[in-house]
C-alpha cells in the first residue's frame, strides 16, 4: 500500500470526524476544527462575537442578586455579560435606577486597583470549593488586574492536601483540631484562628522525653498557574505556650530561617522573604509543640486569594469560636473582602423555610464585622444540587428556600449577596453542566469539576465586578472594570494585511508552548501527520530524500515536544557521528578505546547533569554540610538569549533524554564491537536517533535492526496497513480510556495524599497505578511501531503482556523488552554476567538493575525499585532450579504468576510515590488502615474507575490466541468497514478524554 493511500485513508477520516461536530453540534462527540487548527488559522469577520452560552443577563447591585437565565455551553473562559448587561435596561430608564454601585464591594473594587500594597480575599466554603475551585479561577484573572503570587493561607494538614494550585506533604505526626476537640476537651481553648482549627504535632502540654520533628513542604501541584507557583515571602501564624521549639525554612533547598520560637500565649507572625522559590519546607523540633494557626505563602503586593475549604460544613462554626482569637487572626492578616459560600449540607435536610438557618447565618455575618471591622463580607448562595434515586434523577426542591435564608441574612447585615444556583440555570441546572463535554458538573451531581468552578467564578467576576455601567463608573474605573472579564483577544484575520497573517501563522506553528507539547493523544498531532504523509507520498521512492524528510520532521517534532531542547539531540547526534566514524574507520586500539570512553563519557554526562545533578548536590550537601547548588545553564543561555523567565536553579529535564542518549550509544559501542560499520552520511546517523515515532518513549531501537531499512524501498502491504491502524487504536485506547481516566479520577488523587484514604483504597491505588503504567507505556509504542509501520520501518515489540509472566526473569523479557535488552547487552554482560561464577552472576544481576532503576529518575525510590527488581530476579533463579522440575504444574505456574504480579504491584509503589515518606505513609495505610470504614460509600463513589481497572486487567488476561483473533478480524474486513470501526474508537476517545493534556509517564525519563 503506498503512503498516498495512507493519507487519503485519513484525510478520510479527519473530515468526517470533524465534520460531524456541525452535523450533530449538540451532543458534542465530535471535535471543532479548533481543536485540530491553531485559532491564528480560523478567520472571525469584524463583528462576530463568539456566543458564551450565557443569555438575558440582569444582575441587580444592591444588594447583588442575579436573576440570570442562564444556557451553559462549553465554556474556556467566561467572557463578559457587559453588552447583553445593557440590552436588558428598559429603555425609559437609566442605568442609574435599575442599578445601585454597591458601597461595600466599591470599597473592595478600589483597593484592587490602586492599592500600591497587598489586597486579600479570604475565601471560606464547604467542600465546593475544596481543591481551590472556584478560587484559583477568581485568583488568576483577577490578577491580570493587581498582580500577585503564591496560594495565601495553608495549614499543615489541610482537608485536601493535593489541590489545583498547592500540594502539601506534612510528617505524619501533625494532630488537627477544631471546636469539637474543645468540646471532647482535646484542647482547652478555641483560639482557633483563620481555619478554624490548630494544628500540633504533640497534644497540648505534653511534653516529650526526646526532641520531636515535625515537617510541612510546600510546592505548586502540576495545574498551578505561573503567578500562583512563585514564593516571594511567607507569613507563619502561631502560637507557642507550651516552650521553646526550633523552627527552620528552607526555600529551593536554602535554609533561609533558623531561630528559636519563645513561648507565648499570644498569636505571633513570623515572616520571611522566599526568594520567589517554589518549595518551601518548615521543621519543628523540640520536646513540646506550638499551635500553628496558618501558613500564607504570598507576595506583599498585589492580590492574595485564600481557599479555606470547610469540609461539611453549614456556615455556622464562626460564633463557636474565641472572638478574641478571630478578632487577632484578622487584624494579623488584614483583609479586604471576606467571602462565605455555604450550603450544600443544608440542602439535605429538606424543610419549607429556614429562619433558624438565617437567624444562624446573621449572627455570624455580625461577628465577623465585629472582629473585623470595614472588611466587606460577600455571601454567594449555594450552588444546584440534585440525587439519584434508583434509576431517576431528583432535584432539591428546597434550595430556593434556602438561597432566601442566605440573602435574608446577608440583606439583614448589609452583606452583598450573589445568588449561584440563578447564575447556574436554576432547578437542575447542575444536571445539565454534569451533561456537557468536558462536563461541568461531576457525577455526585454536587459539586463542580474544576471547569465548572471556572465558570462559575468567571459568572461571579462578570456580574459581581464587571456589571457596572459607564453612569455610574468613570472612564478608569471602566477600563479597569472591562479588563477583568474580557475574553482574550482574538486575532481578526479577514482585515489583517497578508504579511501580517503569514507572520502570525509562522510564528504560531514555529512556536513552542510548553503547556501544549506535541504528542499522539492530542488531536493536532493527527492534522500534523496528515501534512507530513502529504508531502511523504513525494518524496518516499527516493531513499536520500525521503530519509532526509523524516530526519527534518522529526526534529521538528522534538521542537514542538521539548523547545531547545532540541540543541541537545542535535549535541548528541554531531558526538557520536563523529566517534562512530572514528572508531569505526581507525585500525589502532588506542585511537578507538579513546573515541569510544569520549562518546560514552559525553553521553552519561549530559544525562547526568540533566538527570542526577540536583540528585548528587544534595547527596553532597547532606553528607557534607556544604551548600552547593545545581544550575540550569541552557535555561539561562534561553533567558538571556530569548528573553525567557527559566528558573536557572531547577534544571528542567529534557524529554526522551534517556532514550536517546541510550540509543546514540547503543550505536557507538556496537562499531566499536565491530557488530555494524559506521554511517558515513551524518544526516542517516541523525535520522536513525532521532525518528519521531519512537524518539520521546521508545522503544530503544538497535542499529542493526534500523539502519538497514534505511536504505531499503518503501514496502507496505494492505494486511501491514490494517494492522498498524489496529495497534495505534489499541494504544490511544489504552492511553486515553484507560491510562488517563483511572490516573485523574483515582490514583492520583490517592498518590498524593495517601493518609487521606483507607488502606484499601490506597492497595487499589497501587493495583490502578500497575495498569496505568503499563497501557500508558505500551499504548505509547503501539502507537509508535504502528506509525513507523505506515512510513515503512518496522520497530522491535517492546511489551507482551507482562502481568502474564511466571517468574520475575520472565517478567523482564516481557516488559520494555528494548531497555532489558539494553541493559544486558550493554550493562549485565559487559560487568562478567554469568560467566564469573554464580556470586559474581548474581552481583551483576543487582548492579544491572540499580543502574535500571537510576535510569529511571534520580531519586533514592527508583534506587530501591532497582534493587528490589535486582533482588528478585536472584531469588527467582534459585526458584526455578528449586522447581524446576514441576515447571509444567498448573498449579505451580498459577501460584508464580501470582506472587510475580502482587511483587511487581507492590515495587510500583517505590516507583510512583512523590517521596519516601509518602511510601512509608501507603503502606501503614494499607496494612494497619485498612477498612474504609463506609464500603457502600467508597464503591459509590469510584464505582467507574474501579470497574475499568477490572476490565483493563481482565483483557490483559486473555488469552493470546483470542486477542490475535480480534486483530485478525480487524485486518481482514473490508477497509470501509475499518474506517467505520476507527470512527466509533474516536467517538469514544474524544467523548472520554481529559480537559488538560496528560503526557505520557515515560516523558519524563
Amino acid at each position: 500500500m503506498r503512503p498516498f493511500g495512507s493519507f487519503l485513508l485519513l484525510l478520510v477520516f479527519l473530515i468526517c470526524f470533524t465534520g460531524l461536530h456541525y452535523i450533530i453540534p449538540e451532543k458534542e462527540f465530535f471535535p471543532p476544527v479548533e481543536e485540530f487548527v491553531p485559532s491564528v488559522l480560523i478567520p472571525f469577520k469584524t463583528d462576530e462575537i463568539p456566543d458564551t452560552g450565557f443569555h438575558e443577563s440582569v444582575t441587580t447591585v444592591a444588594g447583588i442578586q442575579s436573576t440570570t437565565d442562564t444556557t451553559v455551553n462549553q465554556v474556556a473562559s467566561p467572557v463578559s455579560f457587559s453588552d447583553s448587561l445593557k440590552s436588558s435596561l428598559p429603555a425609559d430608564s437609566t442605568a442609574k435606577d435599575t442599578l445601585v454601585y454597591n458601597d461595600p464591594l466599591n470599597q473592595f473594587l478600589d483597593s484592587l486597583k490602586s492599592s500600591t500594597g497587598q489586597t486579600r480575599i479570604m475565601y471560606y466554603g464547604d467542600s465546593q470549593i475544596e481543591g481551590d475551585r472556584i478560587t484559583s479561577y477568581l485568583r488568576q484573572k483577577l490578577r491580570t488586574i493587581s498582580g500577585g503570587t503564591g496560594p495565601g493561607l495553608v495549614l499543615p494538614l489541610m482537608p485536601v492536601m493535593y489541590t489545583k494550585t498547592v500540594w502539601v506533604r506534612s510528617s505524619p505526626n501533625w494532630i488537627r483540631y477544631n471546636y469539637l476537640s474543645y468540646s471532647h476537651k482535646e484542647i482547652s481553648h478555641r483560639k482557633l484562628g483563620p481555619f478554624m482549627t490548630i494544628c500540633r504535632y504533640l497534644p497540648e502540654g505534653v511534653i516529650s522525653d526526646k526532641p520531636l520533628n515535625a515537617t510541612v513542604r510546600i510546592t505548586p501541584s502540576k495545574t498551578a498557574d505561573s503567578l500562583v507557583a512563585v514564593y516571594d515571602q511567607m507569613r507563619l501564624f502561631y502560637r507557642n505556650p507550651d516552650g521553646e521549639v526550633t523552627l527552620k525554612v528552607a526555600a529551593g533547598g536554602k535554609e533561609i530561617v533558623n531561630r528559636i520560637l519563645t513561648k507565648s500565649g499570644e498569636i505571633n507572625e513570623l515572616k520571611c522573604s522566599l526568594g520567589n522559590t517554589h518549595d518551601v519546607t518548615i521543621e519543628f523540633s523540640g520536646f513540646v509543640s506550638p499551635e500553628v494557626l496558618g501558613i500564607s505563602i504570598e507576595s506583599d503586593k498585589g492580590l492574595v486569594v485564600d481557599n479555606l475549604p470547610q469540609r461539611g460544613s453549614a456556615g455556622l462554626e464562626f460564633t463557636m469560636m474565641d472572638k478574641s482569637g478571630l478578632r487577632e487572626s484578622y487584624r494579623l492578616i488584614d483583609p479586604d473582602l471576606i467571602i462565605l459560600h455555604y450550603g450544600l449540607n443544608i440542602a439535605r435536610n429538606v424543610k419549607n423555610e429556614y429562619a433558624y438557618y438565617s437567624k444562624g447565618l446573621a449572627r455570624q455575618l455580625a461577628l465577623i464585622k465585629e472582629v473585623s471591622p470595614g472588611t466587606p463580607v460577600l455571601v454567594v448562595g449555594i450552588t444546584d444540587m440534585a440525587a439519584r434515586e434508583g434509576d431517576s434523577i431528583r432535584s432539591y426542591s428546597n434550595i430556593p428556600a434556602i438561597i432566601r435564608a442566605q440573602k435574608d441574612a446577608a440583606d439583614e447585615e448589609d452583606a452583598v449577596f450573589w445568588d449561584s444556583w440563578k447564575a447556574m440555570g436554576g432547578l437542575s441546572s447542575i444536571i445539565n453542566w454534569s451533561e456537557k463535554n468536558p462536563p461541568l458538573a461531576q457525577s455526585d451531581l454536587v459539586h463542580l469539576t474544576y471547569n465548572g468552578a471556572d465558570t462559575l467564578s468567571g459568572i461571579m467576576i462578570d456580574s459581581l465586578f464587571n456589571a457596572f455601567p459607564q453612569a455610574i463608573v468613570n472612564s478608569s474605573d471602566s477600563d479597569f472594570l472591562s479588563a477583568l472579564s474580557s475574553p482574550a483577544p482574538v486575532l481578526n484575520t479577514v482585515n489583517e494585511k497578508p504579511e501580517n497573517i503569514f507572520r502570525n501563522i509562522l510564528q504560531n506553528v514555529f512556536s513552542f508552548d510548553p503547556g501544549k507539547p506535541m504528542i499522539f493523544s492530542v488531536p493536532a498531532f493527527w492534522l500534523f501527520l496528515l501534512i507530513v504523509l502529504s508531502i511523504y507520498c513525494l518524496v518516499y521512492r527516493k531513499l536520500f530524500l525521503r530519509n532526509f524528510y523524516l530526519l527534518l520532521v522529526s526534529l521538528f517534532f522534538y521542537y514542538k515536544s521539548g523547545g531547545l531542547f532540541i540543541i541537545l539531540l542535535l549535541l548528541v547526534i554531531i558526538i557520536d557521528y563523529a566517534c562512530g566514524l572514528v572508531i569505526g574507520t581507525s585500525e589502532k586500539k588506542p585511537v578507538r578505546k579513546l573515541f569510544i570512553v569520549l562518546s560514552i563519557l559525553s553521553n552519561v554526562s549530559i544525562l547526568a547533569y540533566f538527570k542526577y545533578s540536583g540528585f548528587i548536590t544534595d547527596g553532597i550537601n547532606s553528607l557534607f554540610g556544604t551548600s552547593f547548588t545545581a544550575t540550569d545553564y541552557l535555561a539561562g543561555f534561553s533567558n538571556n538569549l530569548l528573553g525567557t523567565h527559566f528558573d536557572i536553579s531547577n534544571i528542567i529535564l529534557p524529554v526522551g533524554i534517556s532514550f536517546f542518549t541510550f540509543q546514540s550509544l547503543s550505536y557507538t559501542i556496537d562499531v566499536y564491537r565491530r557488530k555494524i560499520v559506521p554511517l558515513r552520511n551524518i544526516l542517516d546517523f541523525g535520522f536513525f536517533v532521532s525518528f519521531f515515532p519512537q524518539l520521546v518513549a521508545g522503544p530503544i531501537v538497535r542499529a542493526s535492526e534500523f539502519i538497514p531499512q534505511m536504505y531499503s524501498p518503501y514496502h507496505l502491504d494492505k494486511r501491514e496497513f490494517s494492522h498498524a491502524l489496529y495497534i495505534i487504536s489499541k494504544g490511544l485506547i489504552k492511553k486515553i480510556i484507560i491510562s488517563d481516566f483511572i490516573a485523574v479520577n483515582f490514583i492520583d488523587r490517592i498518590f498524593d495524599a495517601p493518609s487521606m484514604y483507607s488502606g484499601f483504597e490506597n492497595l487499589m491505588a497501587v493495583y490502578g497505578y500497575g495498569l496505568q503504567i503499563y497501557c500508558d507505556f505500551s499504548g505509547y509504542t503501539d502507537i509508535a511501531i504502528g506509525l513507523g509501520l505506515i512510513f515503512g520501518f518496522r520497530l522491535p515489540v517492546n511489551f507482551n503482556s507482562p502481568y502474564k509472566a511466571e517468574g520475575l526473569q520472565d517478567f523482564w523479557k516481557r516488559w520494555h523488552i528494548s531497555l532489558s535488552r539494553w541493559l544486558k547487552d550493554y550493562i549485565y554482560i559487559p560487568l562478567g554476567g554469568n560467566r564469573k561464577g554464580r556470586i559474581r552472576a548474581n552481583f551483576n544481576l543487582i548492579v544491572t538493575m540499580l543502574l535500571g532503576g537510576l535510569w529511571h529518575g534520580a531519586d533514592v525510590r527508583f534506587i530501591i525499585w532497582g534493587f528490589l527488581h535486582g533482588a528478585g530476579l536472584v531469588a527467582d533463579k534459585i526458584r526455578r532450579k528449586i522447581t524446576g522440575r514441576y515447571s509444567e504444574s498448573m498449579a505451580l505456574r498459577l501460584v508464580t504468576i501470582f506472587i510475580t504480579f502482587n511483587f511487581v504491584n507492590f515495587c510500583w509503589i517505590f516507583f510512583r510515590a512523590a517521596d519516601f515518606e509518602s511510601v512509608k505513609i501507603m503502606l501503614i495505610q494499607i496494612t494497619e488502615h485498612f477498612s474504609p470504614g463506609n464500603w457502600e460509600s467508597v464503591w459509590i463513589t469510584y464505582v467507574n474507575v474501579f470497574l475499568l481497572i477490572s476490565a483493563g486487567y481482565i483483557i490483559h488476561f486473555v488469552p493470546e490466541n483470542i486477542k490475535e483473533s480480534w486483530r485478525g478480524i480487524f485486518i481482514n474486513i473490508p477497509v470501509a468497514a475499518q474506517l467505520a470501526t476507527i470512527m466509533l474508537v474516536a467517538i469514544l476517545l474524544y467523548s472520554m478524554r481529559m480537559v488538560d493534556t496528560i503526557p505520557f509517564i515515560y516523558f519524563r525519563f
